[in-house]
């Protein structure tokens, strides 16, 4: 089967980050209190109160022993981002690598030094599907540090990233968005929300995009939609549905060829070209998702001190791609071995499009969360505890095809072509057939029950805990796709595990504006988990089956002030670690639980009015991390973890409706591996806004890299070999009218 030619993809945008407020509809109600009515997208400005994400009631802040960072709306707005990658940019502690597959956006992000691919989140429901996440349906993007197997379940080793969906509320709202750009950006969002009664509502947030890129010689084309319809918004009874579909063409990106070893004689460098040099082939790489998410919640107050919630939500994801990967060539275009004394003239690169670099993926999930929310006193005590089951099944059905540049020659001839590294061609043309090759199958099932008790001893003290039981099981095979029998190492194989997870957290409130906390929480990443690093296939195999969860810890220490009513400062000191990593044995070269990982350090954040016209949000954390225990590599410090890393985000509203702000972004830089052998540079990039806003319309500049800085946001795959590059300079002109 010929390859179709694909027209290639758009890019990103920059910077945004931190506050808001889970919104699954479950405000309760306190003894002898009228119910509580939350609209969602209400914010406190930059600085935000409270949250349900992490307790699954609407709790202070100040009463949550855990350092979460939050980006509202207001915040996503200003930056005016619309992916998630670049919302996650500006969240001390994170850090990216190219997806396996080439995926741009496909968000392998690392936290606190650990990879958090299946902890994704959608209204506190695990969103396994492998696809570019677009914003134009997410009111607040949340990353809450730290294991938080509790409620979230396993995984989690560095945190979890939750997204906020915009649903309908009590509010009027008829908007449209239009936005023009660098690089041929155009993009059309439309929100509508329409009160249907008294207590009930609907809304349609839509999509519609065809933008360039600065990496790609093609373009982008998005089509997106998100009704939702709730039903008595603020009553006893509140039943809600919601759906989510997002299609996408883009185009796949291993990223620039490095400065290897061989050219440099020691650790690998950046490469010396344009962030805009592509090596890939813009008539073969591609890539086009299709998501489909059906959610279905009720809420129901028995009476005063007991509420039922139960979500249901289905999930579809399909994924069809090629890619290219590209590496510098072990010979000069003389055809001599490459040398530290090669001129830069003379470097080649060689672009490999092969089977390992396609694939088809049609995966789907099924999940239920119910919840028993009671609130009761024992004597002075007062108490908010839930109760919890969830059920859950994932499947994945992934096929890959064989590329063949030569059917007849025995074998694959895999497709490439050499490339100046300078100046990479990606017009160049392949000729090539696919044929079914191999395709991976696996089903896993989750049950899971959990408690937890918010604990209130006094106006000064106060406690969270809770346990939560998990039996995660997985069956997984790798059948030859033309003749459905099982490949020689594809199983099928089996795994089932219990895991019990818990957290534990004092906190300590001298006075109305001073909090302090200690906590203590853990979590599981067992063997069988499906899709992990989004490859073809699944971590089960005859080298993990009969391996134990890994165990994920963190211990933290944490501070809230109000310095004043407008302004907040929080700190956590933590330490993180992965207990018994899977690694190698030195001598068996069979894998064992005998590693061990950890990450430590300080993080602040200030949030909120410094004067009233005047509004910051910035964040920074500290960072030491060691491979304590390990085969190779042990006491380097890990990949994707940044010293110092930080951001500030700030807007002044200088009155008449006119409003100037800016930002800055900055790493000290992180490795690439953990052998250590090359590094990101450290980098700082400014973006700024000014705005005209009116009651009606909005008229919006945003200006993106404004000193148009080289930088990059990650490497692949644990390898020196490749980065992926910043968007240089841009801007945007976004139009926002009210009707």
């Amino acid at each position: 089967m010929a390859c179709p030619e694909r027209r290639p993809i758009s890019a990103a945008v920059i910077a945004l980050f931190s506050t808001s407020q889970f919104a699954l509809a479950q405000t309760q109600s306190q003894p002898t209190q009228l119910p509580e009515i939350r609209v969602q997208g209400e914010q406190e400005g930059f600085r935000r109160e409270s949250t349900g994400s992490a307790t699954r009631t609407e709790t202070p802040l100040r009463d949550i022993p855990q350092f979460i960072n939050s980006i509202p709306q207001q915040v996503i707005r200003e930056r005016g981002v619309t992916n998630l990658q670049d919302v996650l940019r500006t969240v001390p502690g994170i850090s990216f690598a190219a997806a396996e597959g080439g995926t741009q956006n496909n968000q392998v992000v690392y936290l606190r030094g650990f990879p958090l691919n299946g902890d994704m989140y959608i209204d506190g429901i695990r969103d396994l599907g492998e696809y570019n996440r677009d914003l134009f349906a997410t009111e607040t993007v949340e990353v809450l540090k730290g294991p938080s197997a509790l409620l979230f379940g396993r995984g989690g080793s560095g945190g979890v990233i939750n997204q906020i969906s915009k649903s309908a509320d009590l509010l009027p709202r008829k908007e449209v968005a239009l936005k023009f750009g660098s690089f041929d950006q155009k993009r059309l969002t439309g929100d509508l929300n329409v009160k249907i009664a008294e207590n009930s509502a609907i809304r349609l947030v839509a999509l519609a995009e065809e933008s360039g890129s600065y990496r790609f010689p093609q373009d982008v084309d998005k089509r997106g939609f998100a009704p939702s319809l709730r039903l008595g918004i603020g009553t006893g009874a509140e039943f809600s549905l919601s759906y989510y579909y997002l299609k996408t063409n883009d185009v796949t990106d291993y990223g620039q060829p490095t400065l290897t070893s061989i050219a440099t004689g020691g650790d690998a460098r950046m490469p010396p070209v344009s962030p805009r040099k592509y090596y890939g082939f813009a008539h073969h790489d591609y890539t086009e998702h299709e998501t489909h998410i059906a959610t279905a919640r009720i809420d129901y107050r028995v009476n005063q001190t007991l509420s039922i919630h139960n979500t249901l939500r289905a999930a579809k994801f399909k994924r069809d791609m090629e890619a290219t990967i590209a590496t510098l060539n072990s010979r000069d275009a003389n055809g001599a071995p490459v040398t530290p004394a090669t001129p830069l003239s003379l470097l080649m690169v060689n672009r490999r499009h092969d089977t390992g670099r396609n694939r088809n993926n049609d995966d789907d999930t099924i999940f239920n969360q119910t919840d028993l929310t009671w609130k009761f006193r024992t004597g002075e005590t007062r108490h908010t505890m839930i109760t919890g089951m969830e059920l859950g099944r994932e499947r994945i059905d992934r096929s890959r095809y064989a590329i063949d540049a030569d059917p007849a020659t025995p074998g694959n001839q895999a497709p490439s072509a050499l490339t100046s590294f300078l100046r990479p061609d990606p017009g160049t043309r392949l000729s090539y057939i696919k044929t079914p090759d191999t395709r991976a199958l696996g089903e896993a099932d989750t049950l899971a029950f959990y408690v937890q008790d918010q604990i209130e001893f006094s106006d000064q003290w106060k406690a969270l805990l809770g346990l939560r039981w998990e039996r995660y099981k997985a069956d997984v095979r790798t059948i030859n796709d033309n003749t459905g029998q099982p490949t020689a190492t594809g199983g099928p194989f089996s795994r089932k595990d219990n895991m019990v997870s818990g957290r534990f957290g004092v906190i300590w409130q001298p006075t109305e504006r001073q909090s302090y906390y200690i906590s203590v929480a853990n979590s599981f990443n067992p063997s069988g988990e499906l899709g992990v690093y989004g490859g073809t296939s699944t971590s089960l195999n005859a080298d993990t089956l009969h391996l134990d969860p890994e165990e994920n810890r963190n211990y933290e220490i944490g501070a809230h002030w109000d310095i004043t009513p407008g302004l907040q400062l929080r700190t956590a000191l933590f330490r993180t670690e992965k207990t018994n990593q899977r690694i190698e044995n030195s001598i068996t070269d069979v894998l064992e639980l005998a590693g061990k990982r950890r990450v430590q350090g300080i993080e602040f954040e200030l949030a909120g009015h410094i004067t009233s016209n005047w509004e910051i949000l910035t964040g920074v954390a500290f960072n030491d991390g060691k491979i304590v225990r390990a085969t190779v590599n042990e006491g380097n410090t890990p990949l994707g973890v940044a010293d110092a890393q930080g951001s500030v985000w700030t807007v002044y509203r200088l009155g008449g409706g006119w409003e100037v702000g800016g930002g800055v972004v900055a790493t000290s830089g992180f490795n690439l591996t953990d052998a250590n052998n090359g590094a990101v540079p450290g980098h700082a990039v400014f973006d700024a806004t000014v705005a005209y806003v009116q009651r009606k319309y909005e008229l919006r500049l945003n200006v993106f890299n404004i000193f148009d800085k080289t930088y990059y946001l990650g490497g692949y795959n644990n390898s020196p070999n490749r980065v992926l590059p910043g968007m240089p300079r841009a801007a945007t002109v976004t139009l926002r009218y009210n009707f």
